[in-house]
């Protein structure tokens, strides 16, 4: 990671283009040098060995035999010449005369140089390295002339190592200069890489800051320059990302609290309708319709209903135990893939049944008026045809049209009083407090006649306290009784028995009304309070009941504030239960 650094790749790059620098132009230094000093020395001493070429030509000439003698004498004369050796060839390049001793003279001189100017009459020259001395050797070979004839070549060798070394030296103090140079730069180019890479760092710290969420830290602007004003653009988009990201989250909690409080239910898929999100109104559907929420959710099929074109929204109608669920599964789209599902549930169970009880009731109305009025006309018919001497008959006949008629007139009583309690709603009754001696007296006399007509044993319990009393409507709290008490009535057989008492608790006060007549079966005492509910499909109606009575009576026994509720064995009796609010006796 650090040589991936922009600090580091800047310093490398300025230390690179550096050294290529110095390193070409310290290349072309030592060459210049080189050529430079050896161009002077070569050019110097090729002077020395023109001038001795033109002092021994004629010692050449003039005396053979004393040649060597001759061109000593002349060549120590100029001592300062003799800073090499000399070789002096004649046209064939055989040594005549040397400084390197006797022994060479009459040799044949086969060098390069010596060659070279032999063959072109020319000057020649060259630098090598003799390892023998461990020294670079500068060699000139100038051809002699006198009068314009060619009598040999005069070849100068001399140690030009003092030149070398001389070059070395300047080589070693430029490179050394060079390094430093090149360290210094090094240093610099450190310095001025941080200079301009830390806006760059801070800019990229900040980003990282920013990528993770925290958009509350801002840079320093430092100058007016490009960095600065990248710092400045870095800052104002942190404070656009910062305003976004508040307004969205702002946006998702307000969409969450609304889905949350949803009174439907909200479940969100992924593409592969896995469970996202549910909010609490699913969930409770899910679980009141369900032991778990995952059998739930199997039964419900979204699934199946995503495989359907879900673009515009699939519509079904579930069924899960007791509950009945309407369902909207809408898709989700993103980049025109689905990328999940959004399905909207809600709970229909309670308007279902409420849709079901008002077809039912609008039936059961139908039915219960049909029977007398169809009865009513079928005796009206047969009352025109009868003749003015019928009159038993007629007077039969017209007391079944009254019966049938008084038998519409309590069903509507009913089904007024039942509309009249439905639209009271929730508005509170004017209760007061009611002693219910007085009240066990007047069901008492009431009842007493009918009971004997039907010689049935009637009892009346009062209360042991003379001031027990309860929170009711006289009304109602009469109503209620009289219905009960006249079940019993209807449903005992001659020689029966019926008892009225009460019982007092400490808050409550219960009537019951019990008789041993036909009973009720276990498995219809949970409906006995539903509106036109009968045990028996003909009971009721031969004895004139309506099938509204229970459901009036608990009603008005709900209103105010009280429970109702029937124990029942077929065959040994029923026994109705009523329990209001004990009022206590300074209420009164």
């Amino acid at each position: 990671m650090r040589w991936r650094s922009l600090r580091v790749k800047l310093v490398l790059v300025y230390t690179l283009l550096i050294l290529f620098a110095v390193e070409l132009i310290g290349a072309y230094f030592v060459r210049a040098l080189t050529s430079s000093l050896i161009h002077n020395q070569a050019a110097a001493a090729k002077n020395q060995a023109q001038l001795m070429a033109t002092l021994v030509a004629p010692q050449i000439q003039s005396d053979a035999k004393s040649v060597g003698t001759s061109i000593t004498t002349v060549l120590q004369s100029v001592p300062q010449f003799l800073n090499g050796t000399v070789y002096v060839l004649n046209q064939d390049g055989y040594v005549m005369y040397t400084t390197a001793g006797g022994a060479l003279i009459g040799q044949k001189r086969i060098d390069s140089v010596a060659t070279e100017a032999l063959l072109h009459h020319s000057n020649a020259q060259s630098v090598r390295y003799d390892p023998v001395s461990k020294s670079h050797l500068l060699a000139i070979a100038v051809p002699i002339e006198l009068h314009g004839s060619y009598l040999g070549i005069l070849e100068y060798v001399l140690s030009i190592q003092s030149t070398y070394e001389t070059i070395h030296q300047a080589t070693s103090i430029f490179y050394t200069g060079s390094m430093g140079v090149l360290v210094l730069t090094v240093i610099l180019g450190m310095v001025v890489a941080r200079a301009l890479t830390r806006p760059v760092l801070e800019v990229t710290r900040q980003a990282q800051i920013m990528a993770k969420g925290d958009f509350s830290k801002r840079l320093t602007v430092s100058g007016n320059d490009e960095f600065g004003e990248l710092v400045a653009s870095i800052n104002h988009l942190a404070d656009e990302l910062d305003e976004a990201l508040a307004s969205n989250r702002l946006e998702q909690e307000r969409l969450r609290a609304v889905i949350t409080s949803m009174g439907e239910g909200v479940i969100v898929l992924d593409s592969s309708c896995q469970v996202l999100m549910m909010n609490r109104a699913a969930r409770q559907m899910l679980r009141t319709a369900a032991n778990e929420e995952d059998e739930a959710l199997a039964l419900l099929e979204l699934d199946d209903m995503a495989k359907a074109d879900v673009s515009s929204g699939v519509r079904q109608v579930r069924v899960v135990g007791n509950a009945i669920f309407h369902i909207i599964l809408t898709s989700i789209q993103r980049r025109g893939q689905i990328d999940g599902f959004v399905a909207v549930v809600r709970d229909v169970t309670e308007q279902e049944q409420l849709e079901q009880a008002r077809r039912d009731f609008v039936s059961n109305v139908s039915h219960e008026l049909r029977t007398p009025l169809t009865t009513v006309k079928s005796y009206i018919e047969v009352l025109r045809d009868l003749d003015d001497d019928e009159h038993a008959t007629r007077k039969e006949f017209l007391g079944v049209i009254a019966e049938e008629t008084d038998r519409m007139v309590r069903l509507t009583r009913d089904l007024l009083q039942l509309s009249g309690l439905d639209r009271g709603g929730s508005k509170a009754f004017a209760l007061q407090a009611l002693r219910v001696q007085p009240l066990l007296a007047g069901v008492a006399q009431r009842f007493a006649l009918q009971a004997s007509r039907q010689q049935l044993t009637y009892r009346v319990h009062g209360p042991t306290e003379a001031s027990l009393a309860v929170y009711g409507d006289s009304d109602m709290v009469n109503r209620v009784l009289d219905n009960l008490i006249s079940n019993a009535l209807k449903y005992t057989a001659p020689g029966g028995e019926i008892d009225v008492y009460v019982k007092a608790a400490d808050e409550v006060v219960t009537f019951a009304v019990s008789d041993n007549g036909i009973g009720i079966p276990a498995e219809d005492l949970p409906h006995v309070f539903e509106r036109f509910y009968r045990v028996e499909k003909g009971r009721s109606r031969r004895r004139g009941g309506t099938g509204l009575g229970l459901a009036l009576a608990r009603e008005m026994v709900e209103r105010m504030g009280g429970e109702i509720r029937i124990v029942s064995q077929p065959n040994q009796g029923t026994t109705a239960y009523v329990s209001l609010r004990r009022a206590e006796e300074g209420t009164l």
